[in-house]
């Protein structure tokens, strides 16, 4: 059976899809659970050296402490809020 001729030619391009564009402030945002997984149960750890990506577009290099509900606390008491992060780095 011979395929209809809309279906005969390959797609040689780059195809525009919408995961392709953002919208206003609306970021792709990687799942944080991994990086949780490294705190203990009270979320304590030992100084997990990270690289996050913020939504405005900064990148911050430090030591993550302590998890807890809402926010990371960095090694020099800075809290960042789980809904700034877009990206993470995990440095050994």
């Amino acid at each position: 059976m011979k395929l209809p001729s809309v279906f005969a030619n390959k797609i040689d391009k780059d195809l525009k899809n919408n995961t392709d564009y953002y919208r206003g402030d609306v970021h792709k945002k990687r799942d944080l659970q991994d990086l949780k997984l490294l705190f203990d149960n009270n979320g304590y750890a030992n100084r997990i050296n990270v690289i996050l990506t913020l939504k405005s577009g900064d990148k911050i290099n430090t030591k993550l402490v302590l998890c807890k509900r809402n926010c990371f606390v960095t090694l020099n008491n800075q809290q960042i809020l789980f809904d700034e992060i877009i990206d993470y780095e995990i440095k050994k």
